[in-house]
């Protein structure tokens, strides 16, 4: 019973994470003013998407699980992130039979075009970051798991900030580069408490008596 109970939450977990991370991204590029702006831009980056996956890929009590989780989380997110845009104004086109170019058409071609390759990429990616989000509790492959978000995060947000800085407004570029800070702290805060928890473990095992 508590095995279907805990597969239950983490698959309905799994959804209810990818809904708030696919709408949050659109709904605050128009709300909440700078600080709604700056929560935009970290939902609507790539890291952020990875991290969804990841975490709950932590919650898999098998790879298999975890990998179907990140997927579904993914997928979830994709199309709720396309549907919060479709109910924005998104995919509206002019009816150029209409010479006065008010009459406007919903493009199910476009949506569904943009859905499916992304959720291409979700298929794709899903249940990798899944498999690593299990590996990451425990293992001699923990902390390369558990670096892998963060170091996401750095490479992404280094490289809008050499090539798109320039063109966006600075609470863009500010958010980048406090991102960037934090992933980077994140980075040495895990790899000294692998470290750490190395030494403490060896020393527990010294400590034991030999019998």
């Amino acid at each position: 019973m508590f095995c279907v109970r805990s597969s239950f939450f983490s698959y309905a977990f799994s959804v209810a994470a990818g809904v708030v991370i696919g709408i949050c991204g659109p709904l605050l590029s128009s709300d909440g003013g700078q600080l709604g702006h700056a929560a935009h831009v970290v939902f609507s980056s790539g890291w952020s998407w990875a991290a969804l996956a990841f975490c709950v890929g932590v919650m898999g009590e098998s790879r298999m699980r975890s990998a179907i989780l990140g997927t579904i989380s993914l997928l979830i997110a994709v199309l709720t992130y396309y549907s919060a845009k479709a109910s924005q104004g998104d995919f509206q086109s002019a009816d150029l039979s209409d010479p006065t170019g008010q009459t406007m058409y919903f493009s199910w071609g476009e949506f569904l075009s943009m859905a499916a390759v992304w959720g291409f990429f979700a298929c794709l990616l899903g249940p990798a970051l899944g498999v690593l989000g299990n590996i990451a509790r425990s293992g001699a492959y923990r902390l390369p798991c558990q670096l892998v978000v963060p170091f996401v995060a750095i490479i992404e947000t280094s490289m809008r900030l050499r090539n798109e800085a320039s063109l966006q407004s600075p609470i863009v570029a500010t958010t980048w580069s406090v991102t960037r800070i934090v992933a980077t702290v994140a980075v040495f805060a895990l790899m000294a408490y692998a470290v750490f928890d190395s030494w403490r473990r060896r020393f527990s095992e010294q400590a034991q008596p030999r019998r």
